[in-house]
């Protein structure tokens, strides 16, 4: 066996086990900012139908489950983000940490803003 052939086996299977390991990287990071964009959506949604409705009891404990789920999925795709298996790929890929704290849209704050405006 020529010594080349060694040398390209090794290569071959070095570049394989790069591209396995930011694939699954890939996979896994994207389940977690999935998670977190829908817990993100949830919490915008509930805001709306607390901003339209009165100061139901029932939805403000809703908009505290909403606002626990979006932390929680945040600081697990944070976490998974951390880990040294995953660091160097998620960066390399795109990823970025979630916020921790609850996000505010624009149009929630423009919408505030405006109502405000009107009633002053």
């Amino acid at each position: 066996m020529p010594g080349w052939f060694g040398w390209l086996l090794a290569v071959v299977s070095t570049v394989g086990f790069v591209f396995l390991w930011f694939w699954e990287v890939r996979r896994v990071l994207r389940n977690y900012r999935s998670m977190v964009q829908c817990a993100a959506g949830q919490l915008v949604s509930c805001r709306k139908r607390l901003a339209q409705s009165q100061q139901d009891a029932a939805l403000l404990e809703v908009l505290r489950r909403s606002e626990s789920i979006y932390r929680q999925a945040a600081e697990h795709y944070n976490t998974a983000l951390c880990k040294p298996w995953a660091y160097l790929p998620g960066r390399l890929l795109g990823f970025r940490k979630a916020p921790a704290d609850i996000p505010i849209p624009p149009e929630a704050e423009c919408g505030g803003s405006e109502k405000k405006g009107k009633t002053a």
